[in-house]
């Protein structure tokens, strides 16, 4: 077990004892304790046995005889099947099996079975909904929202934030999680041709950063509150997706996008196939052409394309998905 597990392991022991919590009007939230080991049947079967028993009793006491079961991870397909349900939603917005930290034939089998006993499978990008059409009973693409009230009420004011204002312009930023997914190399090598801009990345990590580190013009500023993100973007000067080349990344519809453009700024993205559609709202360039891409959409910018860009995010609000999706589940058109 490394650091890391096991402060995640402290973390869910925690939340697990604080039993159901109720954050906001109307949503109630359960931690539960599980055996992690994903890929075998046996703790699978353990784990279907003893979530089940114990999210029955807390079903009863919030009034719940059929609710619509909505998960976003398919090996929670056992537990599932275990408890009364009017319908059942399997939300992928990830191609799970392709991530380097799962055993990737129990997610792929787990995945089969869930997309079999779901009664409509989301998917967030064009990809997985190519990969998922056929096993799927009904398949809806529904790519993500944003929260553009939310962003509006966090810009109405500047908040001081003492590590970025030290910080000196232009700067290219990146917020989410920097994980084996985030070309760190691509970054490190545009921050050695640019040494006059200032790259900042905003996000836990799980991977090493200590050789990025030293470079003068990189920043990594850790974990923020959700609330200040907007704040942060504001402050960049050309927003980046700088994803590696892989499986994983071909199927993403990166949420991140959205809170980018919600604030009006340029992005910067490697070629997605979810991408390919959006015009100049984003510019894709492979790492060759990424310093370049960089320099332009700063120097082009203008309060046109901010405009633009903030219109696009205000038509995919997170109420207009619910709306779409709930249509969706009540038996409505299903729109590829």
């Amino acid at each position: 077990m490394s650091g890391r597990d096991l402060r995640r392991a402290i973390q869910k022991l925690r939340l697990s004892m604080r039993g159901l919590a109720n954050p906001e009007s109307n949503i109630f939230v359960w931690s539960p304790l599980a055996i992690p080991f994903h890929g075998s049947r046996l703790s699978a079967w353990v784990n279907s046995r003893m979530l089940s028993l114990a999210i029955r009793p807390l079903m009863a006491r919030l009034g719940m005889t059929r609710p619509i079961i909505w998960s976003y991870l398919p090996n929670a397909v056992d537990i599932i099947k275990r408890l009364p349900s009017s319908k059942i939603i399997y939300h992928c917005i990830d191609d799970y099996a392709a991530f380097t930290d799962v055993p990737a034939k129990a997610f792929h089998e787990a995945e089969n079975r869930m997309l079999a006993l779901a009664d409509l499978t989301v998917v967030s990008s064009r990809r997985l909904y190519e990969l998922r059409e056929k096993q799927a009973r009904r398949i809806l693409y529904s790519p993500h929202g944003v929260n553009l009230e939310e962003i509006r009420e966090g810009l109405r004011t500047n908040v001081p934030l003492s590590d970025i204002d030290a910080v000196r312009h232009p700067i290219a930023g990146f917020v989410g999680r920097i994980a084996d997914w985030i070309d760190l190399e691509l970054i490190a090598a545009c921050a050695a041709r640019m040494p006059t801009w200032s790259f900042v990345l905003v996000g836990p990590s799980n991977v090493s950063l200590e050789a990025y580190s030293r470079l003068p013009n990189v920043h990594f500023l850790g974990r923020k509150d959700h609330r200040l993100i907007p704040q942060y973007i504001q402050r960049f000067d050309v927003c980046l997706m700088p994803f590696v080349s892989n499986a994983l990344v071909e199927s993403i519809n990166p949420l991140k996008l959205y809170e980018y453009l919600a604030v009006g700024k340029p992005v910067v993205s490697v070629p997605m196939p979810e991408l390919e559609r959006m015009g100049n709202l984003v510019r894709t360039a492979v790492p060759e052409e990424f310093v370049e891409a960089i320099k332009d959409s700063y120097v082009t910018n203008n309060p046109s394309l901010e405009r633009q860009r903030i219109a696009y995010a205000g038509q995919r609000s997170w109420g207009a998905v619910a709306e779409e999706i709930l249509t969706a589940v009540e038996g409505g058109g299903l729109e590829a």
